[in-house]
């Protein structure tokens, strides 16, 4: 079945092809490497184009959109290696307070965000996570003025130059989620580069104060809408990588009819013929694999976590092996800093380990199959019957 876009979704996609073609190509690029937020230009035209609202909610400012509109933008970013961490502060932090946040709260930062004069990054991944569907180790204590925090995050990208965190952490009544100011006592931040080009920051709470997130809400509202939020990252992340490996496989395509040996190009051997083939289904079977999910999630978003799991065992696996083919075919031109191949390998060995890594996932998802016989019926075309999918619980 071939996915048919709306006018809607084919202008998304176009313009941001067109965009990024244009103004972010791979040496203009290197404006954006290890600079917290990335190039401030780069980030004013993403607001001007109103990227910055796309997946926030129309009553909170935003454009409403949901997660085959969110994808394809990433994919966009995806083939033309973005660093700048729309995914971390727009996608994660933004929606999520959109959703959690209380009135007063959105009012006050979901405007200056998506007007892109201000950034969130969501504090949820902690030492030792293989998955982040476990339970948070951080810990929030009530006190007479107010809710003091205790724990590490680490890998939060975007958390360097952002004016709000969003953190999960352990209370008394559940996992809940609570704003903390960067410039806080008992906040310790270590800022570094990742391999991607980006920023992050490992964050240790001690004893830091925080601001909780819509006090009415259930504790297992709030994990069911993190773990959602979450979920939808993890399938916009595979859709960046089947960007990223889209344009892996066309440079190494022209890579392989423009170099020559023994009189003729290498895309003339066989053997190379057949391993990009082995690229390109790779990334057919990825591109349908996320497409299918995003049908899936804005249908039903109780399966959210489920189809998460999915791309990242189908989408982690084709990456590494169009990251290492990729380089492999490239020969030693394909690890130098020259050639945007190196930088699109590492991005995929990244996709990999991001948010939990593909075996990881595969064992949680056939956990929840198991758990609810689920695996019985057809994952394309529902039966009547077949129980719903539901989201874990913490």
């Amino acid at each position: 079945m071939r996915l048919t876009l709306t006018d809607e979704q084919t202008l998304i996609q176009s313009s941001a092809l067109d965009w990024l073609a244009g103004c972010y190509d791979f040496r203009q690029r290197e404006a954006s490497l290890h600079r917290d937020g990335g190039s401030p230009e780069t980030w004013t035209a993403f607001a001007e184009m109103g990227w910055l609202g796309l997946p926030i909610p129309e009553e909170a400012g935003g454009l409403g959109m949901g997660p085959l509109e969110t994808g394809l933008l990433m994919q966009a970013f995806g083939r033309h290696l973005v660093t700048e961490p729309w995914h971390a502060c727009v996608l994660q932090a933004g929606r999520l307070l959109a959703l959690v946040g209380t009135p007063e709260q959105r009012a006050d930062l979901l405007p200056g965000l998506v007007a892109g004069e201000s950034r969130l990054a969501l504090a949820h991944m902690e030492p030792g996570d293989r998955l982040p569907w476990t339970s948070r180790q951080t810990k929030a204590a009530k006190t007479a003025s107010g809710w003091r925090l205790q724990g590490e995050k680490r890998q939060v990208v975007g958390g360097a130059g952002a004016s709000r965190w969003i953190v999960s952490a352990a209370a008394e009544n559940g996992t809940r989620l609570f704003l903390v100011d960067p410039a806080a006592e008992g906040v310790r931040v270590d800022a570094y580069d990742t391999t991607t080009g980006g920023r992050a920051a490992d964050i240790v709470f001690d004893g830091a104060s925080a601001e909780e997130c819509e006090p009415a809400t259930s504790s297992a509202d709030t994990v069911a809408l993190l773990h959602e939020v979450i979920a939808e990252g993890i399938l916009a992340r595979a859709w960046e990588a089947t960007g990223t490996m889209q344009a892996a496989l066309a440079q190494t395509a022209a890579y392989t009819q423009q170099r020559r040996q023994f009189g003729q190009s290498l895309s003339q051997f066989q053997v190379i013929q057949h391993r990009l083939a082995e690229m390109a289904v790779q990334c057919t079977e990825a591109q349908a694999a996320c497409e299918l999910a995003a049908m899936r999630v804005a249908l039903d978003g109780s399966s959210a976590i489920a189809m998460a799991d999915f791309v990242k065992t189908k989408v982690g696996r084709a990456a590494r092996f169009v990251g290492q083919e990729a380089v492999q075919l490239h020969g030693a031109m394909g690890v130098c800093e020259e050639l945007p191949v190196a930088a699109m390998f590492r991005a995929l060995l990244a996709f990999g380990q991001q948010d939990g890594d593909a075996p990881s996932h595969a064992t949680w998802l056939g956990d929840l199959l198991l758990s609810d016989k689920d695996y019985v019926y057809s994952q394309t075309l529902r039966e009547a019957t077949a129980p719903s999918r539901t989201t874990a619980t913490v």
